[in-house]
């Protein structure tokens, strides 16, 4: 039996290894790069009428990645010993982490979002 080896991160071992700068790279730009295509399956989606929950779950993965990712990524990137391959696994378990949070409190993030504009618009209007 073949057991899991910390040092190896699905071929980009070498790469990793030897520019721990594309971790932070992927990072930052993954999560950004990522919510283009889901943006626009959304917009498939409402348009067609069909249920927009995992849409939602994705895209509040990508968000809070990227700003929360982001900013611990470089924390440990600054802070540890530059190890790329500990840096890659350490956003993917960032993003495992907020995806599950995502999951579980997408309808309560959805009403946030919606209370606040709701609440910007008046403020807004009440200004004019």
């Amino acid at each position: 039996m073949m057991e899991f080896n910390f040092n190896t991160f699905f071929g980009f071992e070498q790469d990793l290894a030897a520019y721990p700068e594309v971790a932070i790279f992927g990072a930052m730009f993954a999560p950004i790069l990522l919510l283009i295509p889901i943006s626009v399956i959304g917009w498939i989606f409402r348009k067609l009428k069909l249920n927009m929950y995992i849409i939602h779950a994705l895209l509040y993965t990508l968000m809070f990645t990227f700003v929360l990712g982001s900013f611990s990524m470089l924390i440990l990137f600054f802070i540890t010993d530059k190890d790329g391959i500990k840096l890659a696994y350490c956003w993917l378990t960032i993003l495992t982490g907020m995806f599950f949070f995502s999951l579980m409190n997408a309808n309560t993030i959805t009403k946030m979002f919606t209370d606040w504009l709701k609440v910007t618009k008046e403020k807004n209007n009440s200004q004019r």
